[in-house]
């Protein structure tokens, strides 16, 4: 999918799903619900994770989606010598189909300094705008953190939620131009992307996470009949899995620079996990990094 976003200097950001190419034909094996809204697994250079869509037959209840909810245990990073990496892990909605302008997404994340320090901190963003960091929130690694997205007309809030501490961040915010997108629900890892003034991203290296679980996945959708609420794999929404793979692959390959792999969802379709790497193993507790640096505080 190409990326839309326009920006006027060079910066860090959470973006749209750079390039997503169908690569699998057979429909994903092991999800709870009807295979046939199963859609192709796919590869992507900055996206892993597992995206829902509304159903062309199921537009009564399902024209598109207002709410996206997902919890996860924040975890460490292993940092390598003198290179700078990063992980962001978050839900959205939006930012999936080839001429999506806008996704709003709150999420958390892990990176790793060239000095090897560790950061780890929450952030939102509201993309074409760019990334904040939220400095009200602080988050260790071992936290268990619960994030939504919530979208209303033209107005969207973001929560999150450190459930370890008990501290929640409310924003809320008017999009007009452009309008939310409101097409697709996102449960993602990404490696974040190096963007230009004409738009053009590049996904920076992916940090060595180990393993995330997303868990109480969740999205509502609407349309002529009211609303409904369901997990990823609803019988009423098509859902599909993302490979992040620096080369356009499904499966690893050696010469990956990044590479995280979803696993299959559970089997009431609310949680996944996603691991770093051919193998990735959870990596060992390290520091707690101090708020990141990105965007202005929130």
């Amino acid at each position: 999918m190409s990326l839309a976003p326009r920006q006027t200097s060079r910066f860090r950001r959470r973006v749209l799903a750079l390039a997503v190419v169908v690569i699998a034909v057979a429909a994903v094996a092991g999800v709870s619900s009807a295979f046939g809204n199963a859609i192709r697994n796919q590869a992507s250079p900055n996206w892993a994770g597992w995206v829902a869509l509304p159903q062309a037959s199921s537009q009564r209840l399902a024209n598109h989606f207002t709410t996206v909810s997902g919890s996860w245990i924040q975890p460490t990073g292993t940092c390598p010598r003198h290179r700078s990496t990063f992980a962001a892990f978050w839900v959205g909605l939006g930012g999936y189909s080839l001429h999506a302008r806008a996704l709003e997404q709150i999420g958390s994340e892990v990176d790793c300094s060239r000095t090897g320090q560790l950061f780890s901190y929450a952030w939102y963003e509201f993309v074409p705008a760019g990334p904040v960091t939220i400095h009200a929130i602080k988050i260790r690694a071992g936290d268990s953190v619960t994030a939504t997205v919530h979208a209303s007309s033209d107005r969207v809030t973001v929560i999150f939620t450190n459930n370890t501490t008990g501290s929640t961040y409310h924003h809320t915010i008017v999009m007009r131009d452009p309008a939310p997108d409101t097409s697709a629900a996102d449960w993602i890892t990404e490696a974040p992307s190096n963007c230009d003034g004409d738009g053009h991203c590049k996904p920076l290296l992916l940090t060595n996470f180990g393993q995330i679980g997303f868990t109480a996945a969740s999205a509502t959708s609407i349309g002529s009949g009211g609303r409904h609420t369901g997990a990823i794999d609803d019988p009423l929404w098509n859902y599909g899995e993302i490979v992040l793979s620096s080369n356009g692959n499904l499966r690893y390959s050696p010469t990956e620079k990044s590479y995280a792999l979803p696993s299959l969802l559970n089997v009431d379709g609310t949680s996944f996990n996603v691991r770093y790497g051919p193998i990735g193993p959870t990596g060992p507790t390290g520091p707690t990094g101090v708020s990141g640096p990105t965007g202005p505080t929130a």
